[in-house]
């Protein structure tokens, strides 16, 4: 082997010891990289949820403080309005025709004619049943023939 083949083989080889020591250092560095990103991700998600799990601690003793001091607040005066001074309004009980209407709804001449449609509809009933039973049977001697 001559001496110039054996020193581009030597320094061949160097180079190529050199350059697989920086590979490796680039390899190092990109996996130190990777675990930093890793970590800080970790690290930001655990923040987060710490901010949730205040956020939804706040929000419980809010409503069992003044939360919901503010939502019996509003209820309780709702159910004024309602039962207060606005209540006839809002059924309809302070007009003049609804009074009108509620009276005539009772009257004994309005009671004479349910009662009279509730016996007519009876009657309506008991023939069509009648009908029914003699379309079937043929006509029969019944208790239902006045």
């Amino acid at each position: 082997m001559d001496p110039l083949s054996a020193g581009l083989g030597l320094a061949s080889a160097g180079i190529g010891l050199i350059s697989g020591i920086g590979q490796q250092k680039t390899a190092a560095n990109i996996a130190r990289a990777q675990l930093a990103a890793q970590n800080a991700a970790f690290l930001e998600g655990r923040e987060l949820n710490k901010g949730q799990l205040a956020g939804s601690l706040f929000n419980k003793l809010f409503d069992v403080g003044s939360g919901g001091d503010i939502a019996f607040g509003r209820e309780k005066a709702g159910k004024e309005f309602l039962t207060g001074p606005y209540a006839e309004r809002l059924m309809g009980l302070g007009s003049e025709e609804s009074k009108r209407e509620r009276l005539a709804a009772i009257s004994p001449e309005s009671k004479e004619r349910a009662r009279f449609e509730n016996r007519l509809a009876i009657e309506r009933e008991t023939a069509a049943r009648l009908a029914q039973t003699n379309a079937m049977f043929g006509p029969i001697s019944s208790s239902y023939r006045a």
